[in-house]
């Protein structure tokens, strides 16, 4: 089958798939400084195989030649950060989206992580049609992941992905009839918004739990502000030993940072002074 791959590393291990058993004409992609999974791996991958690697935005023409001239029979979208331009009329096409919660419930361009803000018990993976609406086609597959408390986020995505490499075997086994067997998400939820930014931030009055807590919910779309510049941190410890400065800069990327019960021992990215939240 020819595939055209819309995506970032989260889902990793279904472009790995395609790649394997399936022909894909192009990736699609966008960096993100706070994701923790960027889109490193996967033009890594994509490059060693001679695949085309986009930033750009697809237009709805080049949606159209693909389906229409150069024999492309689905569009994937997995953890892709744009909504795609369909054309009208176009008969041929078919897409689908992988999205890492329980539809209709978590639509979202953070679903994991707002899960675990809400406590939520149990989240999962979706793959359904992709239509105009954002995250609201006919469910093609869903599994649930249990969000039990030795699992970070980063955990949950992974085992997210894992479960979307099983369901897209599935349902390209027999795609004519995942697809005829499609059902209606029925109710519309409310859209989960980025998580307010107090969430996402470490100060010295955190206990070293508390920290952790934070980290393991948002991983690196946490932030610090050391030395009056906004970071991203990219990996956290924690110390039980008192800490006389409030901040210690070890090298240009690790910090000791204090906190109400001991230190925090922090990996760190600056954050673009354009994309500080205000």
């Amino acid at each position: 089958m020819e595939i055209v791959y819309f995506g970032s590393d989260v889902f990793l291990s279904c472009f790995d798939y395609l790649a394997r058993h399936h022909h894909i004409l192009a990736l699609y992609t966008y960096h993100n400084d706070e994701d923790y999974f960027t889109e490193f791996a996967i033009v890594r991958r994509a490059r060693a195989l001679g695949i085309p690697v986009h930033y750009e935005n697809i237009t709805p023409e080049r949606v159209a030649r693909y389906f229409t001239q150069e024999g492309c029979e689905l569009f994937f979208v997995a953890e892709y950060n744009r909504i795609l331009p369909l054309p009208e009329g176009l008969e041929s096409f078919r897409g689908i989206n992988t999205h890492s919660s329980l539809l209709p419930r978590g639509r979202s361009y953070y679903p994991i992580e707002a899960a675990m803000e809400r406590e939520l018990p149990v989240t999962g993976v979706t793959m359904h049609k992709v239509t105009a609406r954002l995250d609201a086609g006919e469910i093609l597959a869903q599994r649930e992941v249990p969000v039990t408390p030795e699992l970070d986020s980063v955990d949950i995505y992974l085992r997210c992905a894992a479960c979307a490499r099983e369901m897209l075997a599935e349902i390209l086994a027999d795609l004519e009839g995942a697809w005829s067997r499609g059902a209606p998400q029925g109710e519309s939820m409310p859209y989960w918004r980025r998580p307010a930014r107090h969430l996402l931030t470490l100060d010295h009055g955190l206990t070293r739990a508390q920290a952790e807590g934070i980290f393991r919910a948002y991983n690196s779309m946490t932030q610090v502000a050391l030395d009056g510049r906004w970071h991203y941190v990219t990996g956290l410890l924690t110390g039980s030993a008192p800490l006389p400065a409030g901040t210690w800069q070890l090298a240009e990327d690790r910090w000791l940072y204090r906190a109400a019960d001991g230190h925090l021992r922090l990996h760190v990215h600056p954050i673009p002074p354009e994309e500080v939240a205000p």
